[in-house]
């Protein structure tokens, strides 16, 4: 595994003359992202030694070449894209943080280093990166990931996409978030070559170019983001055989809809807590599907799953704890390694938290989180079934149940053409009533996202509120 690693940082592909990174209408060799590598690198070991070294960039070539020259040093590399903020820095406390620039003349400066470092054994060896969790469940998590854990990724079989030549992955994800892992480091490690992609509030328009200039033939998107893409422009994907979805729930009615607009991609639908590297479960979707629920199918190729019986929830679900290599080391806080990811035997280990059942085909569907059940005037309300069963009706695609203060909200997303209609919306609140009277009703073209892709859920609470005042006066 060493041998390994050393050969992905070290390796003489990097100074080979062939593209590997396609951003902004510019393309990148692997000797220019190696030459960008060691100019971090000679920055790092100039100022002596730094543990936690955060790379700060706004192009992701500046990030990903600041990983490998932080890793080249012995630094735990972590990502930013400018997003971050000062609480997710205490969370890691950096030795040292670096401006990488991409772009035709790509630059790095240091950017700042605390007055007093802490002790660099205060993180495990193994420990090379650090994942945030998106802080949909709590606060934003700081989550340790070790070269292991990247490694069983990039040699997870499940993953591979059967494409002719040599693969060319579409990038979407943000640097501080799992998908990244996916779109550009286990692509590079395949001998591929990435291509990013510009955010589809910027410019979804270009995707389909890009695609077909460099065959792209593997892209993962959000699932909210590939919602909107198949509604709005699904040619923007047509040219793409490979696509998957994570993040959130992939939901029947993009399926369909995408099969609608002549779609005969193959979709894959990826499950896995960012605590587990990147993903845990998969599940490629048949040509037809008649299941209301998309699965999340099978554990990946190294993944165990153990099924337990929740204290408090519905009697035929299981909550979903994971094993295997995959499975993060911890969660950092205040720079030190705060929490460790084991089970009583000592094995790498973590619940989840979600509930599960199993299917007829023994794949398993997501069934809602031990949290997330809401109380309404006092009574629970299971928002997972509440959110299937509206997302069932005709014309709906998508429902969110949002409780904040003292709202609880059903944003439904329908078919524009539908919104103002009354027969419609009559559907959605008979159902939504019939789980409690209290719970509001938002009739929605499209939810707004994050830049990671999530759905941006503060906004559309805010939008309820906003709009909630008008009707009143």
């Amino acid at each position: 595994m060493t041998d390994t690693w050393h050969e992905l940082l070290h390796g003489r592909q990097w100074s080979a003359p062939d593209t590997v990174w396609v951003e902004d209408g510019t393309e990148y060799s692997r000797a220019d992202v190696g030459r960008l590598a060691t100019a971090v690198e000679a920055v790092i070991r100039a100022g002596g030694p730094a543990r936690v070294v955060v790379i700060r960039s706004r192009h992701k070539l500046g990030c990903f070449a600041g990983q490998l020259g932080a890793w080249r040093a012995g630094s735990v590399a972590v990502a930013d894209d400018h997003t971050l903020t000062e609480h997710d820095f205490d969370r890691i406390r950096p030795d040292l943080t670096l401006t990488v620039s991409g772009g035709p003349h790509p630059s790095v400066e240091p950017a700042g280093q605390p007055a007093g470092r802490l002790p660099p054994e205060r993180l495990p060896e193994e420990i090379v990166a650090v994942n945030y969790t998106s802080g949909s469940t709590g606060s934003r998590k700081a989550v340790a990931v070790t070269r292991g854990n990247l490694l069983a990724l990039f040699g997870c079989r499940d993953l591979d996409v059967p494409v002719p030549g040599r693969l060319t992955a579409g990038s979407f994800a943000t640097p501080t978030y799992d998908g990244w892992w996916f779109d550009t480091w286990r692509t590079v490690a395949a001998g591929g070559r990435v291509v990013c992609l510009p955010h589809v509030n910027d410019d979804v328009f270009a995707w389909p170019g890009l695609a077909r200039t460099y065959g792209i033939g593997r892209l993962l998107l959000p699932a909210a983001v590939l919602a909107t893409v198949v509604e709005v422009l699904p040619e923007a994907v047509a040219d793409i055989p490979w696509l998957f979805s994570g993040g959130e729930q992939f939901r029947t009615s993009t399926y369909r809809q995408a099969r609608q607009a002549g779609l005969r991609r193959h979709f894959v639908n990826l499950y896995g807590p960012t605590e587990a590297t990147f993903a845990t479960h998969h599940y490629r979707l048949p040509e037809r599907l008649d299941a209301p629920t998309v699965p999340i199918g099978r554990p990946l190729d190294g993944c165990r799953q153990l099924l337990r019986p929740p204290q408090d929830g519905p009697p035929d679900a299981r909550e979903l704890v994971v094993y295997g290599p995959f499975v993060c080391l911890g969660y950092i806080d205040r720079g030190v390694l705060a929490h460790r990811f084991r089970d009583e035997a000592g094995k790498p280990s973590y619940d989840t938290g979600d509930l599960v059942r199993a299917d007829g085909d023994g794949d398993l569907v997501f069934a809602g989180r031990l949290d997330g059940g809401v109380k309404v005037n006092g009574m629970r309300v299971d928002t997972a079934a509440l959110e299937q069963r509206v997302t069932a009706l005709p014309r709906v695609r998508d429902c969110r149940v949002v409780q904040h203060e003292r709202h609880t909200v059903a944003f439904v997303r329908t078919d524009p053409a539908t919104l103002g209609d009354p027969a419609t919306r009559s559907r959605i609140e008979t159902v939504v009533q019939g789980f409690s009277p209290a719970i509001g009703v938002r009739l929605v073209d499209r939810y707004p996202v994050r830049a990671g892709g999530k759905v941006d859920v503060p906004t559309l609470m805010d939008h309820y509120r906003t709009t909630d005042r008008a009707e009143e006066t």
